[in-house]
């Protein structure tokens, strides 16, 4: 199997390529849906989704392989308009993990791939990317360094993302990159149905002033057991937000569409580059004919 491996990820604008260092993560989101897709599943021996934070797997033979294919690779095959031949760090796994801070191997293929003259985009929950803006700052015209931020609550993340670093101390993370010259972008995803919008204003007004290249948006996506194990984590946490009671009927799809709709316009009074990505799925009944073509427009032809 591949290292760099084709993705769909274009249809999000995220780039055409993949490089999961890891099979597993060890921050365990009760909300992450990555351990029911088939590139987990079929690599991480059985393990179920509950068992998601508890094992991280290091990729045998990673940089020597790596190495191999860089000789070869173009990111322009296969590259798409929206993709644009993009290297994703990471999408099953986060690259880094607890464990890159002692076996580096993602530090490892940043250094070959910028210095091969290709363009990288890193999507973390984790602070110690800071580790490696030694090697980001020297490539700023082929990197876009991104985390996620769908709220700014440390109290709910700790019970939702409970080995993440926490999203106070990611936000001075993209704070400390911009001071270093590095480009960024947030990921505001997944939303909690269960918030106002409110929410993600305050997000789009804490990131707006580091001039991010982007803002990417998404709904939750509910997948095999996560909204249960959301459901159950919050419980436990002594809070009365019920993911669950917003999945019931179209009622996700209305909601899906003024969310994505007024975030869009909040974003754009900020002057932020906001990006949608709607499931395919919510582009039906009971919206109007209006609402769904504007969705429409977010999503691939």
């Amino acid at each position: 199997m591949a290292i760099i491996s084709e993705s769909k990820l274009w249809k999000k604008k995220l780039g055409d390529w993949v490089i999961n260092p890891y099979v597993g993560c060890e921050h365990g989101c009760k909300h992450c849906y990555c351990p029911a897709m088939p590139g987990v599943k079929f690599t991480n021996g059985g393990r179920s989704q509950r068992e998601w934070g508890e094992y991280i797997l290091p990729k045998e033979n990673i940089i020597a392989r790596l190495e191999h294919e860089l000789k070869t690779f173009d990111p322009n095959k296969n590259a798409t308009k929206w993709g644009k031949g993009i290297i994703l760090l990471s999408f099953l796994t986060d690259c880094y993990s607890p464990i890159e801070s002692k076996l580096k191997l993602t530090r490892q293929i940043l250094k070959l791939v910028l210095e091969a003259g290709h363009t990288v985009r890193i999507q973390t929950r984790s602070a110690l990317v800071e580790r490696d803006f030694d090697i980001l700052e020297r490539f700023p015209e082929q990197v876009l360094l991104g985390t996620s931020l769908p709220y700014l609550d440390d109290k709910l993340a700790r019970a939702l993302e409970p080995k993440a670093t926490a999203p106070s101390r990611r936000l001075k993370m993209l704070h400390n990159a911009v001071g270093r010259g590095i480009p960024v972008y947030v990921a505001i995803a997944p939303v909690m149905p269960f918030h106002s919008l409110s929410v993600v204003e305050e997000v789009l007004q804490e990131v707006a002033p580091l001039n991010p290249r982007e803002v990417f948006s998404e709904v939750l996506n509910p997948m095999d057991d996560n909204v249960n194990m959301m459901n159950e984590a919050m419980a436990q946490a002594g809070r009365g937000e019920r993911v669950s009671e917003f999945y019931k009927a179209n009622e996700w799809v209305r909601w899906t569409y003024e969310y994505l709709y007024n975030a869009y316009l909040i974003g754009h009074k900020l002057n932020c580059n906001f990006i949608c990505w709607p499931s395919p799925h919510s582009v039906k009944s009971p919206l109007s004919d209006q609402q769904k073509q504007w969705l429409l427009t977010w999503l691939p032809a």
